[in-house]
């Protein structure tokens, strides 16, 4: 006996009702309701659903065989987005090296930077092996991402502008510190100047020259850098060294006398007069900005 309702109870519908009822069927086949339950919730005859599941393809079978070739389609299309993020990621890879390699200041890419490349990958790829829709998908994700990126960009910018500000302003603070350590002018609860006069500045770089010259001079197997002995002596300088630079340079003019260096002694001697002479303007910026000079006198 059929579960749907007899034809005795139906009224004659129209042309307009039947084409609504036809598209519910179908939206509910598509759905996964069993064509029973459509009869019945739907008030259709058995023969004329069936007809019309099978002319617009609604029939389990049909449902089925569209879903396995949509899920083999998305498993293709999913191949083809992995295989151009693997060459994006590739080529990317390539970029960052060489920029790394060059002269030119590297710039990391965002994540977000990085997404948007990906993302144009997967399009170009999906409309070359001819999935159209799924490319289309795809560009919608990336025009998004590129609208939040847009519409964050002055932030970023501001962002961005004043971080590097406040590290430049960290980097000038350190080598300011420095400076004023290998000057003899620093101690524990100073705060940095903004800015260095030429006499602190010119003292700095005499001072850690002549220290160079010297530590060469009694090793001259030594193979450290410029660089390196001069991250060396300025953590010296933190330790308070250059308080007791110039008793230090003169036991050095003794010892390369003995060692028959007297080149180096003498020049040695001429830094320690030009020092003098130079040392009552460094103390009397020292005075006048709140510093106290903490070397020989």
């Amino acid at each position: 006996m059929s579960d749907a309702p007899s034809p005795s109870n139906r009224q004659r519908r129209t042309t307009a009702s039947l084409t609504a009822l036809r598209h519910l069927a179908r939206e509910a086949a598509e759905a996964g309701e069993p064509m029973r339950e459509i009869a019945r919730r739907l008030d259709l005859p058995w023969s004329t659903l069936t007809k019309w599941a099978r002319e617009d393809g609604f029939r389990h079978k049909d449902i089925a065989a569209r879903q396995a070739e949509a899920a083999k389609a998305q498993d293709e299309a999913d191949h083809i987005r992995q295989q151009a993020e693997l060459a994006a990621r590739r080529t990317l890879l390539r970029d960052e090296e060489d920029e790394e390699e060059s002269d030119e200041p590297f710039t990391p890419r965002s994540q977000t930077d990085e997404e948007i490349t990906l993302a144009r990958a997967r399009v170009g790829a999906l409309l070359e092996a001819g999935y159209i829709p799924e490319a289309e998908q795809d560009m919608r994700a990336a025009r998004r991402l590129t609208s939040l990126q847009s519409f964050a960009a002055p932030v970023r910018a501001a962002t961005e502008a004043a971080t590097q500000q406040m590290r430049q302003a960290e980097m000038n603070a350190a080598l300011y510190r420095a400076a004023l350590q290998v000057c003899a002018c620093w101690e524990a609860g100073d705060t940095p100047p903004d800015h260095l006069p030429w006499i602190v500045s010119a003292t700095f770089q005499k001072r850690l020259a002549i220290a160079r010259e010297v530590v060469r001079g009694f090793d001259p197997d030594d193979k450290g850098s410029d660089q390196e002995l001069t991250e060396h002596m300025i953590l010296l300088a933190a330790q308070g060294w250059f308080c007791n630079f110039h008793p230090l340079l003169r036991e050095a003019i003794t010892t390369l006398t003995l060692q028959g260096k007297h080149a180096l002694a003498e020049k040695v001697g001429g830094f320690l007069k030009a020092e003098q002479a130079a040392l009552p303007t460094l103390i009397q910026w020292c005075h006048a900005n709140g510093f106290g000079y903490h070397g020989e006198v």
